[in-house]
């Protein structure tokens, strides 16, 4: 049996002028397509759950629970995002200072992010997680620390002068 969509009965608070200086301040997409929901409501210009979810590329379950969200704590609630914040990986703050020592000092021969690794587990016997300590240097230090590559055994340096000979420009 077919079951026809049922209109919206959500009265909004806020006027569409309002909405619309959010939506135009907001930078993350989750914030702007919550918005532009009730920009849609408010206006008119979509009554159906199908409709909006067709227009934002969401399912229509989707808009549902931003509707329950707007209805039980307004404005506020429905642009609260509850996602992400599962990483419980932490670095102690000796750990941190001993990683910003490191990578500062301009006489270490620390070529590697596992050779770091390594040297924290033997300096402060602290066992860090690859990855954390990956995405902490990289963030806070803006560090690449990198490991030549070994050429092959056949290469050829005559041919790779070619390579490296200036090239005439036109």
């Amino acid at each position: 049996m077919f079951q026809y969509a049922k209109k919206i009965t959500l009265s909004i608070k806020e006027e569409s002028v309002e909405l619309r200086k959010l939506y135009e301040s907001t930078t993350t997409e989750l914030r702007r397509d919550r918005l532009k929901m009730l920009y849609y409501i408010k206006s008119g210009k979509y009554i159906y759950r199908n409709a909006i979810a067709k227009k934002l590329g969401r399912r229509p379950t989707t808009i549902g629970n931003w509707i329950k969200d707007y209805e039980t704590g307004g404005l506020s609630n429905l642009l609260e995002i509850h996602s992400g914040g599962n990483n419980t990986v932490h670095i102690s703050d000796r750990a941190k200072a001993y990683i910003s020592k490191t990578l500062s000092n301009s006489d270490t021969t620390i070529t590697s992010y596992i050779e770091l690794q390594a040297h924290i587990a033997e300096d402060l016997s602290e066992m860090i997680n690859y990855g954390a300590l990956y995405a902490h240097c990289r963030r806070k230090h803006k560090s690449k620390l990198k490991v030549s590559r070994k050429s092959h055994y056949k290469k050829d340096p005559k041919a790779e002068m070619v390579f490296k000979k200036p090239r005439k420009h036109f």
